[in-house]
């Protein structure tokens, strides 16, 4: 069987809701296919002891204009995230995380700055104010950028759980042009990184940083498949790709059904039973892995023995807690745990978010409390209990949570979860995407490709859009 459709996404996470959100837009009429049983990729959400809340990705960077306006043109209402976050480490306890820029502090002379770090450590950074603007300026990596500036107090004690927290990897293993784009470029202009992390910071939208929206981030792919739907778009689930071929002037693509997963964030296998999907406008905007796999299918792009860096194997347990202490939210919005050389720490999580607190929404119907404990610094994570998320959460919080006390729990499993964005990734997808824009009707989008977050994955998938909107039928 073989059908022809004016433009095919293959992905539903939120690059390929992006993408086929603008065709449909365009006046076109996309395919959206996704392997899963729903679309959202890492957004998504599901019932906790009676509460809807998200079970992926919680918020977005307000650095995405677009996003903003996207939120505004769906009607979804946003919400900006409450209370204050902490850093613990066993040696220290918890601290306030100081205002700064995945940990690069904005004003050394900030109380909480100078309680998170040793005499030493806080004289060895104030040489950053001092020092040629030069030096550091190219390092590869995050770690060696802020080590070389500010020493290595404020990389273990600061850099490594905030951005190592936010992004799952070493900071050995993050671009800085990537994770905190145009960081580089203030530097050159300041002449210090704390003043460039300031500066970085004033330009950002007034309030914070990240926003959601009102009732769960897991509410924009739904309001995107919504609308896609009512421009004439159409969305097939639980459908697997399985081979893309170029086909005269058309792409011809493979497809099955793809069985049911055990889990929601899990892909199906394909069925074997086979049907091709033409078109003259293709979207891949798989998972990296997934994506590669298709894309040495198309000799043209040479993808070799490209192998995306290891991600993390990460899992969480989110919990609805009946216990009132919580009220008084003693970590604020929760804590990122540092990383300890010992095997035999006392707390093995790697976060906890006190979801109810952050966002107040959850509360404001139903007095339980949620939890969401977090685990995974690389590959091979242990799918953690109940009874070791109640222990890492009465440590990290300094109250005792109790199995009696629990109205509902969740465990999420990502495996080889956002691979690092590394210095040589970039490298290749930028290789990689000048081959592609070499062949008429294919873009490929995505965080792999895009860079991680929302405010790059969607405005990506959305240009992606408009490049093929563009492209002429038989062209």
């Amino acid at each position: 069987m073989s059908v022809d459709v004016d433009a095919l996404v293959v992905g539903g996470g939120m690059a390929g809701l992006a993408a086929a959100d603008r065709l449909a837009q365009r006046g076109l009429k996309p395919m959206l296919l996704e392997a899963r049983g729903r679309t959202g990729g890492l957004v998504f959400g599901g019932d906790v002891g009676g509460v809807a809340i998200d079970l992926g990705a919680e918020s977005f960077a307000k650095r995405s204009r677009s996003l903003l306006d996207l939120c505004g043109e769906l009607g979804l209402a946003l919400v900006e995230p409450q209370g204050r976050s902490w850093v613990w480490s066993a040696e220290h306890g918890a601290i306030r995380i100081p205002r700064g820029t995945l940990g690069i502090p904005t004003d050394l002379d900030d109380p909480e700055v100078v309680a998170a770090l040793s005499s030493d450590g806080l004289r060895r950074a104030r040489e950053d104010l001092t020092m040629d603007g030069a030096v550091g300026a190219d390092s590869p990596d995050l770690a060696t950028l802020v080590e070389t500036r500010l020493g290595r107090e404020v990389l273990d004690r600061l850099v490594s759980p905030i951005a190592g927290g936010i992004h799952s990897a070493s900071p050995r293993r993050l671009s800085p042009d990537v994770v905190t784009p145009g960081l580089r470029e203030r530097l050159a202009q300041e002449g210090s990184l704390v003043r460039a992390s300031a500066a970085q910071r004033a330009a950002a939208p007034a309030g914070a940083v990240v926003a959601s929206v009102d009732g769960g981030l897991f509410r924009l792919p739904v309001a995107l498949e919504r609308r896609i739907a009512e421009r004439g778009g159409e969305i097939w689930t639980r459908m697997v790709v399985t081979g893309i071929a170029r086909d005269g002037d058309a792409w011809a693509v493979t497809v099955d059904n793809a069985e049911r997963a055990t889990e929601p964030h899990l892909m199906g296998r394909a069925s074997g039973r086979p049907a091709t999907v033409r078109t003259n406008r293709l979207v891949v905007a798989l998972d990296g892995r997934e994506a590669l796999t298709l894309l040495r299918g198309i000799p043209e792009l040479e993808i070799g023995d490209w192998e995306l860096p290891a991600g993390a194997d990460l899992a969480s347990v989110d919990l609805a807690v009946a216990n009132p202490a919580l009220d008084a939210a003693p970590r604020g919005s929760g804590l990122l745990v540092a990383p300890s050389a010992s095997e035999d720490e006392a707390v093995k999580a790697k976060a906890l978010t006190h979801y109810s607190i952050k966002w107040p929404w959850v509360l404001r119907d139903q007095p339980l409390h949620v939890l969401r404990v977090s685990y995974g610094r690389g590959p091979g994570t242990q799918v953690p209990t109940l009874s070791q998320a109640l222990r890492d959460a009465s440590t990290l919080l300094g109250v005792e949570l109790t199995f009696a006390q629990v109205r509902g729990q969740r465990t999420i499993r990502f495996l080889n979860s956002l691979p690092p964005q590394t210095p040589d990734h970039r490298a290749r997808v930028a290789r990689l995407a000048d081959a592609v824009a070499a062949l008429p009707g294919l873009e490929v989008t995505g965080a792999w490709f895009a860079g991680t977050g929302l405010a790059a994955v969607l405005p990506h998938g959305a240009e992606a859009a408009d490049r093929l909107a563009g492209t002429t039928v038989g062209a």
